[in-house]
Parts: C-alpha cells; structure tokens; sequence
C-alpha cells in the first residue's frame, strides 16, 4: 500500500523540519547572545489547601495534589477473567470506593485508572458529582486504536485529564512516534488536556524528551532506594523542559513496609509472597533490624512508609507520588505525611539509611519477583 508509506515520510519530513528549525534557532540565539550561564528554571509553582500541597504539572494548567491515588487493586480480592485482566469481588470494590472517596475528601484530586483491572466504571462512578475537582489519569494499556480508546474514555468521563503511553527500553521508535501522532490528534479534539508517558528506562526517557512534541509529563520509578544516580543525567533535562515528573512505585510496589519491623497491622505489599522476617533469614538480618528499629523509636510519630513517602515529597522537582492504596490506615498514613514539614530530620535520613542496609542484607528476596527489575535497573549505588 503506498499511501500509508507517504503518510510515514511525511510524518518523518515533519519530525525532521521541527529537528532542523530547532537545531537553527539554538546556532542562531548561540551566535547573537553573549556568554553568560543559562538561567535556571523557574520554581515549580505550588499551593497548600486545607493541609494539602498542590503542585503544577510541567507547564500544563494542572495542579496535582502531593499524593495521587495509584491505580493497583488490592490482589486479595482480584477475581481474574483472562491473561492480564482481573475485577474486584464486591466486598474488595466497595473498600477501594470507600478508600479513594476518603482521599478525594481529604485533598488527593488525581485518581490513576486502569481499565483491565475493572475500574474504568467505578472510578466514573466515584467522581461523578465532583469530576470537576478530580483529575482522571488513563494508560493506553493495550493495543487499542487510540483515537476509539480516547473517545471511549471521553463518553465514560467526559473528558481525560491526563493521558500517557508505556515506552518500553530503549530509544523511542517509529511505531511510538505514530502512536504519539495519534494522542496529539486527540488532544487537539479536545478530550486530552495533559499528555505523557510512562517508563522505567532512563535511555527511553531520554529519548522521548528529544523526540515527543508536547510532551506535558513523566512517570516513572522513584523512591529512596531506587533513587539511582543515573537520573543525574534525565532530571536535568526534564526539569529544564518544564516537564512534569509523577512518582510512581514510591513505596516500592508495598515492599518497603516488608522493611518496617513496626509496621501496623494489615499493612503489606502487594505480592503476598514477599515476608521480610522468614525463620530462614533470622542469622542475617536480627542486627541490622535491631538498628532499624531503634532509629524507628526515635521518630515515634512517623512510619517507614510515612518518611520514604516524605523523602519522595520533599522533591521539588516531583509533582505527585503515586502509591497504591490498599488499606484505609494507608490513606491516612500518606496523607498525613504531607501535613509535616516536608525537610527530613537527621533522625529520619537515619531510619532511611538503615532501611536501605536491611534491603541490600535481605537481597532480591525484599521485593516481589515480578518487580525484581527494579532492584537491577534503579538501585542506588
């Protein structure tokens, strides 16, 4: 078929004149302006309102509240119905209802979705009577023709706020730069206000902020064991481009309350298999858990979980952590977090460092396996 392989040349013609005329404005301004330091980028603008902190996305017209409900469910009361695809049972929905609406009550305004887990119709549902104050966050999570997708999503809610694509490894390819085309038409419609991408990979990331025109934010893994240095070479370049930056796995998947030796009752992470304390593990690690735990002590009135949350918050640079939320204490717990000072004491950098000597005692083991990656792409060396 040739017309579908003009559309390509024109798509990449288009690219590339972008490229060239961008590549022509920075020699331009070079040659003209004198040698002085780039200015540095503005501070991202924030807000706090009745005890929650509000902050911009990117250069977009949101304001994104510190704390994001995640878009896992609780794999307790998943009822599978194929390869990738599960609901909630009815007593697990209607404590996911409940948990979210208390966090829309008490200040949380974005909501992450994910259809093939059944909660495109609940979440509708949830923030119908108040879906002008609530942000819904959508993943293209399939291989679905994204403009049907957008417009499916559109008739569920009325609109998407904000909408992204998974970049697998590597840089971005022809297919990604096609799908990204199609977003961006969909955004001119006016069913999309802000759109991103999703990526665990920094080469990717890297990529997609050379490449992804209108390009309004990132999520991607960041918490303060895979806070990895390599970042050093991608929060540069998107905190310059005035990109927002959503944390996701900041909690690690629930892993880190497996490292909090005082951890409340009913806390745990998502993998059920993922025990910390084994029988098996009492030669290696009752020394290091000693420590944890005397450092705990000192900070009586702040969880594990509560100071990686405040670590993560503290960022100036990260719009919103993005956890996901299984019990109503966690609710709390997060949001509570924001309420204190958000600069760390020595006590709590303590506690944090001595969580980071229990995980490397434990190894792979602390994490789920299907989550292991992390520990090999992101851990902080």
């Amino acid at each position: 078929m040739h017309e579908p392989n003009n559309l390509v040349d024109q798509l990449r013609s288009r690219r590339q004149f972008l490229r060239d005329a961008a590549g022509l404005a920075v020699a331009g301004a070079v040659s003209t302006m004198p040698d002085v330091a780039p200015a540095a980028p503005p501070p991202v603008r924030t807000f706090r309102r009745g005890g929650m902190l509000y902050r911009q996305l990117g250069r977009s017209d949101l304001f994104v509240s510190a704390l994001s409900f995640g878009s896992h469910t609780d794999p307790a009361f998943r009822v599978h119905q194929g390869p990738g695809i599960s609901t909630l049972n009815p007593k697990g929905q209607a404590l996911r209802d409940r948990h979210i609406a208390k966090a829309l009550d008490r200040g949380v305004n974005m909501v992450d979705v994910y259809d093939r887990a059944g909660q495109w119709k609940p979440i509708a549902e949830t923030v119908r009577s108040r879906r002008d104050r609530v942000l819904v966050s959508l993943c293209r999570e399939f291989s679905q023709v994204i403009g049907d997708h957008v417009e499916h999503a559109a008739r569920r809610f009325g609109h998407v706020d904000l909408y992204r694509l998974a970049i697998n490894d590597g840089p971005v390819t022809e297919p990604t730069l096609e799908a990204w085309d199609a977003v961006q038409r969909a955004r001119r419609m006016g069913d999309l206000r802000a759109t991103g991408i999703a990526s665990h990979c920094e080469e990717a990331m890297l990529s997609a902020l050379d490449k992804l025109e209108g390009l309004d934010f990132i999520m991607f893994p960041y918490n303060f064991i895979h806070a990895r240095a390599d970042y050093s070479r991608f929060l540069p370049k998107a905190i310059e481009r005035g990109i927002g930056l959503i944390a996701i796995k900041p909690l690690a998947a629930g892993s880190i309350v497996q490292l909090d030796p005082l951890a409340q009752h009913g806390s745990k992470p998502e993998d059920p298999q993922v025990r910390l304390y084994k029988r098996a593990n009492r030669s290696l690690l009752p020394a290091v858990v000693q420590k944890l735990t005397e450092h705990l002590d000192r900070v009586p009135d702040e969880s594990l979980c509560q100071a990686a949350l405040r670590f993560v918050y503290a960022r100036p640079f990260i719009t919103s952590a993005m956890p996901g939320m299984f019990q109503e204490h966690e609710v709390d717990d997060n949001i509570a977090a924001i309420q204190r000072h958000l600069v760390l004491t020595p006590d709590e950098h303590a506690v944090l460092d001595h969580a980071r000597h229990l995980c490397r005692a434990q190894g792979p083991r602390w994490l789920p396996p299907h989550y292991r990656w992390l520990d090999r792409c992101w851990r902080h060396a």
